[in-house]
């Protein structure tokens, strides 16, 4: 069971609609809620066609929802430092196609990237401590 979450082709996908999201914010209407719609779209849609696709459906536990809670400020303070970089680094507009949260959004996606397999393994580790060695 734990060695079928976050298979790598669902988590670069994610990555892209995560990307999409987040680089959508500087855009202007009406492309804004349509980039963000699909963006999270993709993103929300891939966890969902995952779970739905994996033969044994695990109970989470409390651990592990807040595992999954705790990426959340991770993305957010590596889109903000993205955004601060692509402004002081590379002085990208505020706004735009290519701005300051499209490359805030990209910082984001390779962190998801970077981060799942250390999140893997915690989820890893919480189902062995509550369901016992069964669940490898």
């Amino acid at each position: 069971m734990v060695r079928k979450i976050f298979p790598w082709p669902y988590v670069i996908i994610s990555a892209l609609g995560l990307f999409a999201s987040f680089a959508s914010i500087d855009l202007e209407q009406p492309w804004l809620p349509i980039a963000r719609g699909l963006g999270l779209a993709v993103f929300m849609g891939v966890g969902i066609l995952h779970a739905f696709r994996i033969s044994v459906h695990p109970k989470p536990t409390a651990p592990m929802i807040g595992v999954f809670i705790g990426v959340v400020p991770i993305l957010l303070v590596a889109f903000v430092i993205g955004r601060i970089a692509g402004f002081i680094l590379f002085g990208v507009p505020a706004h735009g196609l290519l701005s300051q949260a499209t490359v805030g959004g990209a910082l984001a996606a390779i962190v998801y990237v970077a981060i799942m397999p250390v999140v893997r393994r915690i989820i890893t580790s919480i189902a062995l401590q509550a369901h016992g060695p069964a669940v490898r």
